[in-house]
């Protein structure tokens, strides 16, 4: 008997296929490492790998990534679909060529002097509509984030079931014409009705609205941020896709499931490079390393020996990370509890000023550098190192995820994805985003830190397994596939 097609639209993915697929298992091709590549990567891997669905998935073709991030050349790009596996499709325009690359991260939301975003998502969302939808013929069509906002109006009018993602749940608008000349047919024709599933604002086409609103499902990155967004707290998000997920909510299946999720991200990684550290190892000797690795970073980036390690690995953007409750404070935290503070991060050049500034005045205290991949897998590699997400607002977040599965706890604002991941048995969470809660978090940290290594490393163990167990790649594409994506596909052949 056959399986029920899934299809995956997404934006950002790093295709690194090691599940059999083709000859991709040992060619990882890698089209963005930034944003939410490396969740909606293991959330198809996982998905693939769970076997319920016949799992395809449709993605721009990054040619800036695969230039700068793949070392390839224009014309191996031009004829790398013979390397990609039958399953996935690469939806070609000129707009996803020369997208600028920022580190490791392809600007793929940013304008360029040509081509907008918003022609981006055009882009994208007609290839899928137009070329993969036909092709495939799936059951379930699972969209992330706004630029398939089109898309989704398009497959609820030809009766596909939806599924809807939003990560930041950002959107953008464009015009009724706009949608017509480049290939999303939004108009109404006898049953064919896409325009009744379109949201519009200010006579404009709104794409995460109108994704929502296509949607039988709607699911966001953890169960804080989605009750954030229905109590109306979370001013930054538009009114019209407010409403549109306040609206979802009123309404459940027939059989009472309800239609907005809040599921927290899956792990980068369905291991730990941590516990495979100590299982081949042995503890001890993962002590030694592990302390070894942290003065040679203190090293490598002009920190004096000794004290806990504490690293701000996020954006430095005010709104959303409050990066300024950090760096204001940074040396006299550094100074009074004797720490190592990093900040690894980009963002607004003023706030990079800052902590540069902070850094060159602390006398081997704080540290700065642009974020850099390596150095973040260096400081989990080390001993009595510890996150520090500060943020405002944090729908999922990723060190609250992926740095205690490799043995460094948080210290983090409890919001939104952070208060779901971070509590008092695992990290050291605090209540209002001010310094003095925050100091009293380091406090506790400082309090653990102080234990023997051995103490401290059974708490690390413990911890590591949980975080795996609980929010690995498989365990996240089974609580869909049993909770959302089955059910659906299952009420839908009820009412065929």
């Amino acid at each position: 008997m056959s399986k029920p097609k899934l299809l995956v639209g997404t934006p950002e993915i790093i295709l690194d296929l090691n599940v059999g697929m083709g000859n991709l298992q040992n060619f990882g091709i890698n089209f963005s490492t930034g944003g939410m590549a490396p969740v909606a990567s293991a959330d198809i891997i996982a998905l693939i790998e769970n076997g319920a669905f016949d799992v395809y998935a449709a993605i721009p073709k990054w040619e800036s990534s695969l230039r700068e991030l793949n070392d390839l050349t224009t014309k191996e790009i031009k004829m790398i679909e013979s390397a990609i596996p039958d399953k996935f499709f690469l939806i070609n325009h000129p707009s996803f060529n020369k997208v600028h690359i920022e580190g490791s991260n392809t600007q793929m939301y940013a304008d360029s002097s040509r081509f907008s975003s918003v022609d981006r998502a055009l882009a994208f969302s007609s290839g899928i509509v137009n070329t993969v939808i036909p092709k495939v013929k799936p059951d379930l069509f699972w969209t992330n984030d706004w630029m398939l906002g089109p898309a989704a109006v398009v497959a609820k009018a030809i009766d596909l079931g939806v599924i809807s993602m939003g990560h930041n749940v950002f959107t953008k608008e464009t015009s009724y014409d706009n949608l017509l000349s480049k290939g999303i047919e939004i108009r109404n024709f006898d049953n064919y009705k896409p325009a009744d599933w379109a949201c519009w604002y200010n006579g404009n086409f709104d794409f995460m609205a109108s994704e929502v609103n296509s949607s039988d499902d709607f699911i966001t990155v953890s169960p804080s941020f989605l009750d954030t967004i229905l109590s109306g707290a979370m001013d930054y998000l538009s009114p019209t896709v407010t409403a549109a997920i306040k609206e979802k909510a009123k309404h459940k299946h027939p059989d009472g499931r309800p239609r907005v999720h809040g599921y927290l991200n899956p792990l980068e990684k369905s291991h730990s490079n941590f516990l495979n550290a100590i299982e081949k190892e042995g503890l001890e000797n993962t002590i030694v390393q592990r302390k070894k690795k942290g003065e040679e970073l203190r090293a490598e980036l002009g920190l004096k020996e000794g004290g806990s390690f504490l690293v701000f690995p996020n954006r430095l953007y005010s709104s959303q990370k409050n990066p300024e409750l950090a760096i204001d404070n940074a040396i006299y935290l550094a100074k009074k509890y004797d720490l190592r503070i990093l900040f690894l991060a980009g963002g607004d050049p003023n706030l990079v000023n800052r902590a540069i500034d902070v850094s060159l005045a602390s006398n081997g205290l704080v540290a700065y550098s642009k974020f850099d991949k390596r150095i973040e897998e260096k400081i989990k590699e080390s001993d009595n190192s510890y996150g520090l997400l500060t943020s405002n607002f944090e729908p999922c977040g990723g060190p609250n995820l992926n740095y205690p599965v490799e043995g460094t706890l948080i210290v983090g604002h409890a919001i939104d994805g952070i208060k779901d991941t971070v509590t008092t048995d695992n990290g050291f969470p605090y209540q209002h985003n001010n310094i003095q809660d925050l100091e009293g978090a380091i406090v506790k940290m400082k309090e653990f830190a102080s234990r023997s290594d051995r103490e401290r490393y059974i708490d690390y163990i413990k911890i590591a397994n949980t975080f795996l167990a609980k929010y690995s790649p498989a365990s996240r594409a089974s609580k869909l596939v049993d909770e959302i994506f089955m059910p659906l596909y299952e009420e839908r052949m009820r009412n065929k």
